[in-house]
């Protein structure tokens, strides 16, 4: 989850080091933004979800998330 003082580590240094690391997937949750981003970094692809929405994994077949169940 993304605080305050590591927000630019989050975005931008960690989001770059594991892209070029091979790290399939990336998820930054924004709880001050009601923002989830998933980074899907073997098909190319962003998407953006609020902490209302189930979000599904995309590199675990079966893995859904429901954040509007969760204590954010």
């Amino acid at each position: 989850m993304v605080s305050p003082a590591s927000k630019r580590t989050d975005y931008y240094t960690k989001l770059f080091k594991y892209r070029t690391a091979g790290v399939r997937e990336y998820w930054i949750i924004d709880a001050a933004k009601n923002q989830i981003f998933v980074y899907n970094f073997e098909k190319e692809d962003t998407e953006q979800y609020t902490l209302q929405d189930s979000v599904k994994a995309g590199i675990y077949e079966n893995l859904v998330i429901d954040f509007s169940k969760l204590d954010i």
